[in-house]
């Protein structure tokens, strides 16, 4: 995967995590940021926009 993908994947991870931490904390409050931020950070790294493998 090239650069400008895995940094596309990560902005779309990025949108989806301060939408769903919004959304969770007028929700469910505290604990509903704190599992907004670990489902954000999933999803992020489930489309391929974390750490890429290098050489």
């Amino acid at each position: 995967m090239d650069e400008k993908a895995r940094l596309r994947r990560f902005g779309y991870g990025l949108a989806i995590t301060l939408v769903l931490t919004v959304a969770a904390g007028a929700l469910f409050g505290t604990l509903g940021v704190s599992m907004a931020l670990m489902a954000g950070l999933l999803v992020t790294l489930l489309l391929g926009g974390g750490l890429g493998k290098r050489g």
